[in-house]
């Protein structure tokens, strides 16, 4: 189960992990014997707690009736709310380590696959390393310019920003990457100021997993999927602008079948 093998990068922020459904005390014991779970499961009866927090999804009948909308607290011990993620449906969702990521941009540590350019040294990572269809994970690109150099913030215009594209797939959906802050850089014998990253920085993108029945049956296989892209970026230094160079980019994710 995604939040079982998440259990340790989640407590490791100080944080606890309990999930409330209104199934029975029963029904929830089975499932946690039958899939390993070692945090609390807790049974709403009546849904009076679901319905309390404005979450009971009340178009649910029959069976169904009672259910809350999936999704994800995270709460301050002072039980202030910091973030809550909630879906359409359970299969598609973002992971536990993925909303860890995007409350603590940079406490993901650093990916292990290096990428070298020729004025810049790249690591690729992930939030999660195993996914099952639907899910929603973090890719993680970390830059670091070359010495005395710095590349070009988004936006930028009379240089080639850095750019980060994944590959359009049938496989997974990407949604649009996210920079870090810049700064300003003067370039005195040109009299202007653009926007830079001088220093190492990362990039941040969101992917969700297609919930296709070819996907659910390379799960069931344990098959693995390979996301591609490419960074693209223009380094200068404080005399002169290099070529721009665009690198390749590959992470690859373990698929698991959507628990149930």
């Amino acid at each position: 189960m995604e939040l079982q093998r998440s259990l340790k990068d989640i407590t490791a922020q100080g944080l606890g992990l309990a999930a409330i459904s209104y199934d029975s005390p029963d029904t929830l014991k089975a499932f946690a014997d039958r899939h390993g779970i070692t945090f609390p499961l807790l049974s709403d009866s009546g849904s009076r707690t679901i319905t309390a927090w404005g979450i009971l999804n009340t178009g649910a009948t029959g069976r169904s009736a009672g259910i809350p909308y999936p999704g994800t607290y995270v709460i301050a011990a002072s039980g202030i709310i910091r973030s809550r993620n909630f879906e359409a449906a359970y299969q598609e969702r973002d992971t536990a380590d993925s909303i860890l990521a995007k409350l603590a941009p940079g406490a993901a540590p650093p990916g292990t696959t290096e990428v070298a350019g020729r004025h810049a040294a790249l690591r690729l990572g992930a939030s999660d390393r195993v996914a099952a269809p639907g899910h929603r994970l973090t890719l993680f690109v970390d830059v670091a310019p070359a010495p005395g150099a710095h590349d070009y913030a988004p936006g930028q215009t009379g240089y080639i920003p850095v750019a980060l594209t994944l590959d359009a797939s049938a496989d997974d959906t990407a949604s649009p990457a996210v920079y870090p802050a810049s700064t300003p850089f003067v370039f005195a014998p040109l009299k202007e100021t653009v926007r830079v990253y001088a220093r190492p920085f990362r990039i941040a993108e969101d992917v969700t997993l297609a919930l296709t029945p070819s996907m659910r049956q390379r799960a069931t296989a344990g098959d693995t999927l390979q996301i591609d892209g490419r960074f693209e970026y223009q380094a200068c230094d404080a005399r002169v602008c290099f070529p721009p160079e665009t690198l390749p980019l590959h992470w690859t994710v373990t698929l698991v079948p959507i628990e149930r």
